[in-house]
């Protein structure tokens, strides 16, 4: 029985496997066009775009964007607190064929945007997605049925991301019923959010399976160390 102790290292074995599946699952996922996504699990490629009459900014930069997290670490003589808080708004992402919104609650998100500040004794690490970033969604599409129409629909990749005001003006009234990406009511199911290209977070994925393996060895060994002092 004793030896039950060393399955205090499954989680990371069980972690590791976890990334290297969803690795396998981002390569195999088809990409979709926003406009000819069908209900469930999509994968899209496309762009941020900002629709909302009062922009999010990011705290301390001031910099416009669509979401943000925020990690603070304050450190004194004995001990290291940690703070952390992002953004949860909803935001709007276009491709040549359409506008989507994104709910970000419960997404892993992947920004390759990043600052470090310090004050003091206090430490900033802030993560952004900025408006007009590319970006890549896998998650699960609500489709509405059928979708609205309007007299004037985005047409032209360039147009569509490059002139917010365009966006605004075609879709402003039209926020709540645009088709919306969520995580899946299943489980399983991956969400991710990634402003970087696919194969970077592909092996994104693939490395932290690694790191995830080499930790379960080393907690196996760890383990088996402690047994065989224990023991004798």
């Amino acid at each position: 029985m004793v030896y039950l102790i060393y399955l205090l290292s499954l989680p990371f074995l069980l972690m590791a496997f976890y990334r290297l599946k969803l690795a396998r699952f981002i390569e195999d996922q088809p990409d979709s066009t926003i406009g000819g996504a069908a209900q469930g699990i999509i994968e899209i490629k496309a762009h941020t775009a900002q629709l909302d009459t009062q922009p999010l900014v990011v705290p301390m930069l001031d910099i416009p964007c669509v979401w943000f997290r925020i990690e603070t670490s304050v450190f004194d003589a004995e001990k290291k607190t940690v703070d952390a808080r992002e953004s949860y708004r909803r935001f709007y992402i276009t491709d040549h064929t359409g506008v989507c919104a994104v709910d970000p609650l419960h997404a892993e998100v992947h920004p390759r945007k990043v600052k470090e500040m310090q004050e003091g004794n206090t430490f900033h690490r802030i993560t952004w997605i900025g408006v007009g970033d590319d970006i890549y969604v896998l998650g699960w599409m609500h489709s509405l049925h059928p979708r609205p129409r309007t007299d004037d629909r985005v047409g032209g990749s360039a147009m569509a991301w490059k002139d917010p005001d365009a966006l605004v003006q075609r879709y402003g009234q039209l926020k709540e019923k645009l088709d919306r990406i969520t995580r899946a009511p299943y489980p399983g199911i991956p969400f991710l959010i990634s402003t970087h290209f696919e194969h970077q977070l592909v092996q994104r994925m693939k490395r932290q399976a690694l790191y995830w393996f080499s930790g379960f060895f080393v907690a196996v060994i760890g383990v088996h160390i402690v047994l065989k002092l224990w023991l004798n």
